[in-house]
């Protein structure tokens, strides 16, 4: 989703037709116009419902805003290239799953130290890869009850989403090979976000150390907003 000064455009994957007040640019590129408040506003206010997984990732071409519905990857994100690039892109997709009102997500982050991504309401803490794999989901998900984050049903996947997992740190080949299973299709539902390689990771994007992000299948390139005092002085806002 891509929020122009006067206009959203739409990347949609094989839809009969697009639904009013959408016009259909291409059979799978949609445009709505005419809403100046939501623009210059929440970009993806009126979508939130309708896609709870839509999270904004960065900056692309004529200033426009991207988002980007990660229910759709299916699997897992490895964000690879410049460390700190692709850990305030992880951090930035996090943030943009649990802004209000739209907080519908559960998302777990490994942390050994628990010092990522601070002050961010709705996260459920692990120390490890295997205690997402260990823990009962019923446990997970009850911590994130507690949050006030709920299950939601993806699109994209023949089950529901139970969640995202994330990572701000290059996985071991073991933590590695624990996020391959979370996100195989019978792996419980689980979305992986992570900093590094998964192998058969079905989104990889690569990060440049002036900030700029390629999105890989996604075809386009955005400047990711630094979320950590490393980016200081960059020119990334």
């Amino acid at each position: 989703m891509l929020a122009e000064p006067t206009k959203l455009l739409a990347s949609v994957s094989g839809a009969a037709q697009a639904p009013a007040p959408w016009t259909a640019l291409a059979p799978t590129r949609w445009e709505r116009t005419n809403l100046p408040s939501v623009v210059e506003g929440d970009p993806s206010a009126d979508l939130g419902l309708a896609m709870p997984h839509l999270a904004r990732v960065g900056v692309g071409e004529r200033d426009a805003q991207v988002m980007v519905d990660l229910g759709q990857i299916n699997g897992a994100l490895s964000v690879c290239g410049d460390l700190t690039v692709a850990q305030d892109t992880v951090a930035a997709l996090v943030r943009g799953l649990l802004e209000l009102p739209r907080q519908r997500t559960v998302v777990v982050s490994v942390d050994p130290s628990a010092s990522a991504l601070p002050g961010l309401n709705g996260l459920v803490r692990v120390r490890s890869v295997t205690d997402v794999k260990g823990k009962a989901p019923d446990e997970v998900l009850n911590s994130a009850q507690e949050l006030g984050v709920g299950l939601v049903r993806g699109a994209a996947r023949t089950g529901e989403v139970t969640g995202f997992v994330v990572l701000l740190d290059a996985p071991t080949a073991e933590e590695a090979r624990v996020l391959t299973d979370l996100s195989a299709p019978d792996g419980g539902g689980w979305i992986v976000l992570t900093v590094g390689d998964v192998p058969g990771a079905h989104w990889r994007w690569y990060a440049e150390s002036d900030g700029s992000v390629d999105l890989g299948v996604l075809g386009l390139s955005v400047i990711v907003p630094t979320q950590t005092l490393a980016g200081a002085g960059t020119g990334r806002v």
